[in-house]
């Protein structure tokens, strides 16, 4: 409304009407549902076995997903989002299935990580590859890039995470001291600081510039997969085993609230049974 809300009332258990001075009733739809908007991977492009990765570029034009054959071949391809319509497929992007992407902040640049150890970069428009980085000795589950596209961030299955120098390919830095698989990674806003979640139980941050610790989020129950954080730091999220999406405040590592799993009615039944 562009004038002061003076009246409300439901129409209906979900339908809620809004009266303004700016002589304008709304009706608001206040619970809508999610509706498929279409499927990606039809017969005329079809996905190889699990899709495992998934990436929109900062535009939201194109959608990249990557999985593959487990230990034959890496599956990477572009959508456009639009018509759901295959852009390009990089054939033999890895040689193992395909765990992580990311566009570049700029969208111009493609990060994969793989199976097969390597985190790879490619040219978007040409699909063709621009650097390949060699130095994890297990699985790369996440990769993510610094805001300006000159490092990138990687973290995986042999419970490091090691920073990369964009343009030269060298690691600048292994951050070791996990005790399991570290599954994702992401930067925080225009810092050098990333979040990764772990195996462990818990989401941890660190500084990718001098491997120092920050902070680590707990209170969760079981294996972490991913993990997301605000722009400015103050909001961290990650998810996991246990189903339950977990929120911590950034800056103490407090948890804010956690979303648990529906309950089913078996397990409804147990629970007031004991």
């Amino acid at each position: 409304h562009t004038g002061a809300v003076r009246s409300l009332s439901y129409a209906n258990n979900t339908g809620l009407v809004s009266g303004s001075a700016d002589k304008a009733a709304v009706l608001w739809e206040t619970s809508p549902e999610w509706t498929l908007v279409r499927t990606i991977g039809t017969d005329d492009a079809p996905l190889v076995d699990r899709v495992i990765s998934l990436a929109f570029s900062p535009d939201g034009k194109q959608l990249a997903t990557g999985g593959g054959e487990p230990s034959r071949r890496g599956e990477l391809k572009n959508w456009n989002v639009a018509d759901g319509k295959l852009i390009r497929e990089i054939a033999d992007a890895h040689s193992d299935t395909v765990f992580s992407l990311e566009y570049s902040p700029e969208g111009n640049m493609l990060a994969s990580g793989a199976a097969d150890k390597f985190l790879k970069v490619w040219d978007v428009a040409k699909g063709e590859m621009i650097r390949s980085y060699e130095g994890h000795t297990h699985h790369v589950l996440g990769v993510s890039w610094k805001f300006d596209s000159t490092v990138l961030a990687t973290c995986g299955a042999d419970n490091v995470i090691k920073v990369w120098n964009v343009e030269t390919g060298e690691q600048q830095r292994t951050i070791s001291g996990f005790n399991k698989q570290l599954t994702a990674i992401k930067f925080v806003g225009n810092t050098p600081e990333v979040v990764a979640s772990g195996g462990d139980t818990q989401v941890h941050r660190r500084r990718s510039d001098n491997g120092g610790t920050v902070r680590t989020y707990s209170g969760g129950t079981d294996y972490m997969y991913a993990v997301a954080v605000s722009a400015d730091g103050n909001v961290v999220v990650g998810g996991g085993e246990d189903s339950a999406v977990r929120v911590w405040n950034g800056a103490d590592g407090k948890v804010l609230r956690t979303f648990e799993p529906p309950k089913t009615e078996g397990a409804a039944e147990t629970t007031a049974a004991k």
